[in-house]
């Protein structure tokens, strides 16, 4: 009895979706109509402009950009770690520095710069450096990788 009723309900669902347009129109998009009135202009009534001359932008010098050692504190390059990650507070071990003193460390990748305590780190300058995980954390360095930075002494 429920099969009929079920068949029958579903008989008088169809009949009433038949007077409905399913498949007509379907390449009609009454989006893309013009609206009736409006103003746009084509390409061919635009106003000539001429021959317009651009001047080229000069390619820029990656050696200008580049603050004087003497003049900034800059102090060299250095390939950065993470370093000991349970000692606290805002330091690089670097064999850039003969004594302890303060400096800032620049990420160039990110524009961020922090100050930091910068330590001496016995070995080569091409030895890289470490970094201490707050200051990597506001350089956003990425803490499982090496990292290029620029070392300037204040």
């Amino acid at each position: 009895m429920k099969q009929i009723a079920l068949i029958l309900l579903l008989a008088f669902v169809l009949s009433a979706c038949s007077d409905l347009p399913l498949m007509e129109n379907l390449t009609d998009r009454p989006w893309l109509r013009e609206a009736p009135g409006s103003n746009t202009q084509t390409a061919q009534s635009l106003p000539d402009t001429g021959d317009i001359e651009v001047a080229a932008l000069p390619d820029p010098d990656p050696e200008a950009a580049r603050p004087e050692p003497a003049a900034s504190g800059l102090l060299g390059t250095t390939v950065a770690s993470l370093g000991d990650a349970t000692r606290e507070g805002f330091w690089m071990e670097t064999p850039l520095v003969d004594t302890a003193t303060k400096g800032k460390v620049r990420y160039p990748k990110t524009g961020r710069e922090v100050k930091v305590d910068l330590i001496p780190r016995a070995g080569a300058v091409s030895a890289g450096s470490s970094l201490s995980l707050g200051a990597m954390r506001l350089l956003d360095v990425p803490l499982t990788g090496l990292a290029e930075v620029e070392v300037f002494q204040l």
